[in-house]
């Protein structure tokens, strides 16, 4: 049983080494010196996917605010942008939680999964950095009195190798739709574009409906607090959010690379 495991175990790895091997040719028209072999792409693979999901886990578990680890933080332009996310390296010291400071309060009835789906992971010929994109699909609730959303982004990060370990050095997160529980996506993405009849943000509740494809009357009732703004950030430059419109873009699909591009990288705006 013993020699069985031991040789499917060898198996696996030749297949997984073979499968690097063959994904490591350059992309059309390139000339690239690989300085890594087959074995030492699929540990890189491994690493790379491990750190994603403990970017994940962590994330969920132990809140945002534990992530310092993950991120190269030696680099004078690592970044984390999201729509509520720190955006540089000043930034993201503020918000992680310091050595001796006390965890942040637990929220009762908080709840954010970022599962990660679809993972497309390219490691560059120099072995000194490598790309990734990634499908997240999950519930997005802040306390237990709202509603809560259900939220599907990407993400798209550039890693680089930072004293020997993998670490996050770019990452950008494409949000395609964020709908409170008790609306359809259409709908949600119909309130955005008519302000007038939108939805309060959290509550699942709303100052007009839709009907038969055209707005209701807003209720006569107290009229809903205005919604805080949004913080300030900056979206990448293809950004696109679900509108029931147009056609779905979104971060380009890593392809071989030689070496790192300023000019294809994740963290550009």
């Amino acid at each position: 049983m013993k020699n069985s495991l031991k040789w499917t175990a060898l198996a696996m790895v030749g297949a997984l080494a073979a499968t690097a091997a063959s994904a490591a040719q350059p992309a059309s028209g390139n000339s690239c010196r690989y300085s890594l072999g087959a074995a030492e792409r699929v540990v890189a693979l491994n690493a790379i996917s491990n750190l994603m999901g403990r970017y994940s886990h962590l994330g969920g578990l132990r809140g945002e605010d534990t992530l310092q680890s993950l991120f190269a933080m030696k680099q004078p332009d690592v970044s984390w942008r999201s729509p509520t996310g720190p955006q540089g390296p000043d930034a993201m010291r503020a918000r992680f939680r310091q050595p001796g400071e006390a965890p942040r309060p637990e929220v009762p009835g908080e709840l954010h999964v970022h599962a990660m789906l679809t993972p497309v992971i390219e490691v560059a010929a120099d072995g000194k950095t490598a790309k990734g994109v990634w499908d997240s699909f999950g519930p997005n609730i802040n306390n237990g009195n709202e509603v809560g959303n259900w939220l599907w982004v990407k993400y798209a990060v550039d890693f680089i190798k930072e004293d020997g370990q993998w670490k996050i050095w770019h990452l950008q997160v494409y949000a395609l739709f964020n709908t409170p529980y008790d609306k359809s996506i259409t709908q949600s993405a119909w309130e955005r574009a008519n302000p007038a009849y939108a939805s309060r943000p959290g509550t699942g509740t709303t100052t007009g409906a839709r009907v038969g494809g055209a707005p209701a009357a807003p209720a006569a009732a107290s009229p809903a607090p205005a919604p805080a703004a949004a913080p300030a950030w900056s979206g990448p430059k293809d950004m696109w959010v679900y509108d029931g419109k147009t056609s779905p873009r979104g971060p380009y699909i890593p392809e071989p690379y030689c070496t790192f591009d300023p000019a294809t990288s994740y963290g550009r705006i």
